[in-house]
């Protein structure tokens, strides 16, 4: 590397193939997916080459190199989770978009399965879910127990859940 950072250009050749094997099987141990593996790799070298006046000869070549793999690795998997990726092939095909119709449809429908629910259930089950409103504030506001509103909560969506799944079977068989 010391050489590199001189201009001798046949020093990153010679970097280059000394750890080529080593760098791309840490990244894709870590990833999982080759062509991510591949482009870490790639994007590896290009910050070496970027910083090669920073490099400090005293120092050994290998911890600094996979110190900037590791903070190289962190910084995309920390951009793929907050992109949420999702491959294409993982995804299934739906059979139609939904039209306002369906939407409305939905709509009346999730409004019917709230109603079915008892004022308080329906206040924690909004409250909790949708405005992310803590049992423990819940539970004063409503003067029972925490214990109480987070029972009140689970057979509250056990019940909606219940509702979702025999509507959509319903959908189903009249859909054939």
């Amino acid at each position: 590397m010391a050489r590199y950072a001189d201009g001798d250009v046949e020093g990153f050749d010679e970097l280059f193939g000394r750890y080529e094997a080593r760098v791309h099987s840490y990244f894709l141990r870590r990833t999982g997916s080759v062509e991510r593996a591949r482009d870490l790799y790639q994007e590896l070298f290009l910050r070496i080459h970027r910083s090669r006046d920073a490099y400090d000869p005293s120092r050994p070549f290998a911890p600094w190199l996979f110190q900037i793999a590791h903070r190289l690795l962190v910084d995309d998997q920390r951009r793929a989770y907050r992109a949420h990726e999702i491959p294409m092939g993982d995804r299934e095909p739906r059979a139609r978009q939904a039209g306002s119709e369906d939407l409305l449809g939905d709509r009346e429908h999730l409004g019917q399965i709230l109603d079915s629910l008892s004022s308080d259930e329906r206040y924690v089950v909004l409250a909790s879910k949708l405005d992310g409103v803590g049992y423990p504030e819940l539970a004063a506001r409503l003067g029972k127990s925490v214990d109480a509103v987070k029972k009140m909560a689970s057979r509250a969506i056990r019940r909606v859940r219940a509702a979702s799944a025999t509507a959509a079977a319903s959908i189903a068989l009249h859909t054939r």
